[in-house]
């Protein structure tokens, strides 16, 4: 079995496990018995990295767990999932930029610090990741992932060094949700439906 065959396969578990149609899960495991092994390790996984009932406050992810995280990810879908970013999930859906921030209500300003990974995960509620990610088709870990994963576009002036450019993407200042949605250009009524 190739990786797209085990991809469909893993994908349509999870559309199965959304839906909590057991019997659908359990059919795909029995009448794909090549990809039992593949598809037992996704879902030990899966449950594995499931975050638990009882915590549902949001906690920020420390760098180590995030990195176990991205290897994980790597792991089960393959290099492709693990290191995606916003820009390249935004691109994936075939959405210029403007039309992204369009569909989302949001500011070009503001859908722009997602893809540079300015916004900060932890100053999301889960109703607007919630939002986000179902925008683009992905779970709100996926989106969660991702936004973890992206970054800005280096551009370099041609009297500026390598260095100095990485130099300035480090530098960039994390921003709240909130803050960003207040600084941006948005329409009152955009603002109150994202803030509220």
């Amino acid at each position: 079995m190739n990786n797209d065959e085990l991809q469909q396969l893993k994908m349509a578990w999870l559309a199965a496990e959304e839906a909590g149609d057991k019997d659908t899960q359990l059919a795909l495991l029995r009448d794909h018995p090549d990809a039992q092994e593949p598809l037992i390790d996704f879902i030990a996984a899966y449950h594995i990295t499931e975050p638990s009932e009882g915590n549902a406050q949001q906690v920020e992810i420390l760098p180590l767990t995030q990195r176990a995280f991205a290897t994980t990810l790597e792991r089960v879908f393959g290099s492709s999932m693990a290191h995606t970013g916003l820009r390249q999930l935004r691109e994936q859906n075939g959405l210029s930029l403007v039309e992204a921030a369009r569909g989302l209500h949001l500011g070009v300003d503001v859908w722009k610090k997602f893809e540079d990974g300015v916004i900060e995960l932890i100053s999301l509620s889960e109703r607007q990741l919630v939002r986000l990610a179902n925008f683009f088709h992905v779970s709100a870990e996926q989106f969660s992932n991702m936004l973890n994963n992206s970054q800005p576009v280096p551009t370099l002036d041609r009297r500026q060094t390598a260095q100095a450019a990485r130099n300035t993407l480090n530098r960039q200042k994390k921003q709240s949700f909130a803050e960003a949605i207040k600084k941006s250009t948005m329409s009152k009524e955009e603002k109150k439906e994202w803030l509220v």
